[in-house]
């Protein structure tokens, strides 16, 4: 059985150019043969002819190399054989002689011609096999069917509305790579359905048609049709044969690439369907444990009121109203988290930026989490020249406090956490440090992911992991970033970036 290589093999004839180099190699070999004629033997002369012969078949093709040889054959007879100039042969050795040398100049030329046509062959199976091998490297690095699409394209040298890769729905619905629909004729989707259906490529030969029509090859796997490869021919035309065969050729390294793509697409969408259920009940885990926490302190000290009011003393009175009003807090930063959660998911957290002193900001969040930092020493480095941020504080804040709880969380009684403050040209910094047990360096870049709650990791495993992610969307909302640096047992440091603007810059901002 044929290769693919040569099954696409084309021959092409000799051109005019060669011939008439064959017409002049034997015009220089009578002439080279004149030259030495008169120190060889007559036998010997007829070599220069087959050398010249020979030569030219090398060098072309069949056609001129029998040109060549029946144009030597006449000038030998003319120039060397008695009566020489003349046409006429008396001795019936030297018809023998011609007759000879005439059958070993066309089976020499024939030979040497095969032979050149054989290797130009080989040259151009090399060059469709070296081009087969670059299709399948482009399909083999294809992540999807639009790329899939491109490397037919590219193969093909077709531009891009002449070719599709059409896809069918459970419902039967046709549509492209790229999940778009096309817009098919009654006869050309009776046309793909036949050849979804049969399994064999199918066209529609009516030249009736007043616009492009399409030709479907099904690209099979296990006998079982995986999408449509479709070209768009003028007047329904069939493409040409040499293309037919290229596709021919090229479709069994297609199907296998769509059927390596739409399997990672599977994969992938059963991993996104694992993932989504895994978070979607991590939140609801989560916020049954976060509501219900706070909710019960609260209930169990405004019951203890409720009952023991009269009996009990001022002292206990207040702890427990204290210990009502920090759960309540507690439980109204849960809310505010998951309420910017929402927002930063579905983009509508918009901004509105004034100019904010940020010593403002950290004494506000350290105010608010009074009740959470008490039994630590919180050291604030604030320097006196600070340039303003160009921010909404309210989110600022947010992001502070969510970190200084995180910190206080791993924090061990009576730990430091330590605050500096600090800008360059053009970034300001927050840097929050704890002396907590520290995350791993195969942890950090985990952090800032929502629902991240491992033992080292936003919130200890206790919450919902929803802090340090919505820190992150805040700060990227204003342009800025976050960072964290940990060893274990060494504590860690979370460091809040954002861009300084000037004020003449932040004209006409929101």
């Amino acid at each position: 059985m044929p290769t693919a290589a040569a099954r696409l093999t084309h021959r092409t004839p000799a051109p005019a150019r060669d011939y008439l180099l064959a017409a002049l190699a034997a015009g220089l070999g009578c002439l080279l043969a004149l030259a030495v004629s008169r120190w060889l033997d007559l036998p010997n002369i007829s070599l220069v002819f087959l050398a010249v012969v020979l030569v030219v078949a090398v060098r072309s093709s069949v056609g001129p190399a029998l040109l060549c040889a029946l144009l030597s054959f006449a000038a030998y007879g003319f120039c060397f054989l008695p009566p020489t100039w003349s046409v006429v042969v008396h001795r019936e050795q030297d018809v023998l002689t011609l007759m000879f040398f005439l059958l070993i100049a066309l089976l020499t030329g024939n030979l040497a011609a095969r032979q050149r046509q054989q290797f130009r062959d080989l040259q151009v199976a090399q060059g469709q096999t070296e081009s087969l091998l670059g299709f399948a490297g482009r399909l083999s690095s294809a992540q999807d069917q639009r790329d899939l699409l491109a490397a037919m394209l590219s193969q093909l040298d077709l531009p891009a509305e002449r070719l599709c890769l059409l896809g069918r729905d459970a419902q039967g619905n046709w549509h492209q790579a790229d999940g778009s629909p096309l817009a098919l004729s009654e006869l050309e989707r009776i046309s793909a359905e036949h050849a979804w259906q049969s399994r064999h490529p199918r066209g529609y030969d009516s030249h009736s048609l007043t616009h492009p029509h399409w030709w479907w090859w099904p690209l099979m796997d296990n006998d079982q049709p995986l999408a449509l490869l479709g070209m768009r021919t003028a007047q329904g035309d069939p493409p040409a044969g040499e293309q037919r065969q290229l596709i021919d050729v090229l479709l069994p390294l297609l199907a296998h690439a769509l059927a390596r793509v739409q399997l990672v697409e599977t994969l992938g969408q059963t991993r996104l369907q694992h993932e989504t259920e895994r978070l979607r009940s991590a939140l609801l885990a989560s916020v049954s444990h976060d509501l219900r926490t706070p909710l019960t302190a609260m209930r169990g000290n405004i019951e203890t009121l409720q009952l023991f009011i009269d009996s009990l003393d001022t002292a206990t009175r207040d702890d427990l109203l204290h210990s009502t009003a920090s759960e309540a807090s507690r439980l109204d930063r849960y809310i505010q988290n998951l309420l910017d959660m929402t927002r930063l998911g579905h983009g509508g957290l918009h901004l509105e930026r004034d100019w904010v002193a940020a010593g403002d900001l950290l004494a506000a969040a350290v105010q608010r989490l009074q009740p959470v930092l008490q039994g630590l020493h919180v050291n604030t480095q604030v320097p006196a020249e600070l340039p303003l941020l160009w921010v909404q504080g309210a989110l600022i804040e947010q992001a502070l406090i969510n970190v200084l709880d995180n910190a206080a969380r791993f924090s061990p009684p009576g730990g430091l956490i330590d605050i500096r403050l600090s800008h360059d040209e053009e970034t300001f910094s927050f840097a929050i440090s704890d002396q907590g047990p520290g995350i791993p360096a195969d942890e950090q870049s985990q952090v800032f992911d929502l629902f991240y709650t491992a033992a080292r990791g936003d919130r200890g495993g206790q919450g919902t992991g929803l802090g340090l992610a919505i820190c992150l969307g805040m700060l990227n909302a204003h342009g800025g970033t976050a960072r964290v640096e940990s060893a274990p047992g060494q504590g860690t440091r979370v460091i809040l970036q954002l861009p300084l603007q000037h004020p003449e810059a932040s004209a006409g901002h929101d």
